[in-house]
């Protein structure tokens, strides 16, 4: 048995609470089968139509971007680092600079790579090898289907199982993320200001903001300790304190971001000791 450390399993607790509360894996893997259900829709069209399939993955990673944005007033978690940027830069130049690729390997790889990216970023492998399954399907129905306009091609028909089979492990995710967010006994405080500090600084290291309800229920700290950890980590320039309209939002730091990777190590050190 692998051995652990405490405030290691703290943080990667609240880190997880935070990506479930966010739909960090649903939100995407929802949207790239929506996707590819377009992009096999519009593949039986007439071909004046054909060019808007490679502006699909672009429109669907601004939109996932946009929702994910949306989302954070109500559940009062950042958007994140998660690479969507990187996903939407990536679609736009291979759809605008290089569309043979989409059709040489099939317009649902370049969501594939969306999601790739996402999933490293994050280092969500369930993500990232979602990702890669999908591109692999993708070039393979590509170069093995015969009549693209054809309803009944091997194209038209892999691209709706491809489409529906992504739209299920989003649904899989997502039961997922509400497990993982219900289950609330594994996110108690401890009661260690130290471990308790780690936490915030999991929680916004990966949501890069939220409010002080979001904190507390994500970290299991309590409310009146929760205040009084924000004032040690804003004295100490790891967070930063702003309110907007009547709400407390905390966001890291560089120096946050920089104190967080470092204490991990320190901790991931301690546990490859212990486990020799």
């Amino acid at each position: 048995m692998p051995a652990t450390v405490p405030a290691l399993v703290a943080a990667d607790s609240a880190r997880l609470r935070t990506r479930a509360a966010r739909h960090a894996r649903s939100l995407p893997l929802a949207a790239a089968g929506v996707a590819t259900l377009v992009i096999t829709g519009l593949s039986l069209l007439a071909g004046d139509w054909l060019w808007l399939m490679v502006l699909v993955p672009v429109a669907a990673f601004l939109l996932t971007f946009l929702a994910a944005f949306v989302l954070r007033l109500p559940t009062g978690v950042g958007v994140g680092s998660d690479g969507y940027g990187i996903a939407i830069v990536l679609s736009a130049v291979i759809a605008f600079l290089l569309p043979s690729i989409s059709f040489w390997i099939g317009v649902p790889s370049i969501l594939g790579m969306g999601l790739a990216v996402l999933g490293l970023r994050a280092s969500d492998r369930f993500l990232w090898l979602a990702g890669i399954a999908t591109m692999a399907v993708s070039f393979v129905l590509t170069t093995t289907g015969d009549a693209l306009f054809d309803p009944s091609a091997p194209t038209a028909v892999g691209g709706l199982a491809l489409g529906l089979a992504l739209l299920v492990v989003a649904g899989l995710a997502l039961r997922g993320e509400r497990q993982t967010l219900a289950s609330g006994g594994d996110a108690l405080s401890i009661g260690d200001p130290a471990t308790d500090n780690l936490r915030v600084l999991a929680v916004l290291g990966d949501a890069d903001e939220a409010d002080q309800p979001a904190l507390a229920r994500l970290t299991g700290v309590e409310e009146r300790n929760l205040a009084a950890r924000l004032h040690d980590l804003t004295e100490a320039g790891l967070v930063h304190a702003r309110i907007t309209k009547n709400r407390n939002w905390a966001q890291i730091t560089r120096e946050g971001r920089e104190e967080l990777r470092t204490r991990r190590e320190a901790l991931r050190g301690v546990a490859e000791h212990r486990k020799a």
